[in-house]
């Protein structure tokens, strides 16, 4: 039976990506964001698959009364520690705990809902290092930086990028720093396994010339 660690790492590598889908204005700010909801449809199924149940408890809390005076209203101020807990169903005293300090604000009735939400979307982001970004780009960006050229691979551009030296060291060729230029890497190690093919041609056909 997999521990509550062996689960989480099993959730990390199936999900890596979570997408920002909320726009955060006012009070002078302008940015992008990712909510609970979006956060917790992404991790939810294998949170499942893997068997493990994720809920917040309230370690303490304060509400604070202040007027916004732009807009004239009552807001309330909410502050609450919890404690995320992430838990192995099949032993339930196995379990990995995230404390979060959570804020926020409302002028009706929602401010706690908001805190408690907060503090699981970031409980769930950080337990699971999960990268966020604006667009799908972003998410290819994330899955290149992870899936990289074979050893094989790597072998077959070396062929044409690399030139061994009298010393047994190695330098790039000139059509090695083309491809270098090409796709902002150091080494070949670092080329995404995703341009590879496309890597290849290039060397063929610029070596066929």
């Amino acid at each position: 039976m997999k521990n509550i660690y062996q689960r989480m790492n099993a959730v990390m590598k199936e999900v890596s990506y979570v997408q920002k889908d909320s726009k955060i204005s006012g009070g002078g700010a302008n940015y992008k964001a990712v909510s609970h909801d979006q956060v917790v449809s992404v991790a939810r199924a294998q949170f499942v698959e893997q068997g493990i149940v994720v809920y917040p408890e309230q370690v303490s809390a304060e509400m604070i009364q202040q007027r916004d005076l732009k807009q004239d209203v009552k807001m309330h101020l909410y502050s609450g520690m919890y404690n995320i807990h992430f838990v192995n169903i099949d032993d339930p005293a196995d379990r990995l705990t995230v404390s979060i300090n959570a804020h926020a604000a409302d002028n009706g009735d929602k401010a706690p809902g908001k805190c408690a939400s907060y503090a699981t979307k970031t409980a769930i982001l950080k337990a699971l290092s999960l990268e966020t970004g604006e667009n799908d780009e972003s998410r290819e960006e994330v899955r290149d930086k992870t899936n990289l050229v074979s050893a094989q691979q790597h072998d077959q551009l070396a062929a044409y990028c690399y030139k061994t030296l009298d010393g047994g060291g190695v330098e790039w060729t000139s059509l090695g720093n083309t491809l270098k230029g090409a796709y902002t890497i150091n080494a070949l190690s670092s080329l995404p396994s995703s341009k590879f093919k496309e890597a290849l041609t290039l060397c063929e056909t610029r070596a066929a010339k």
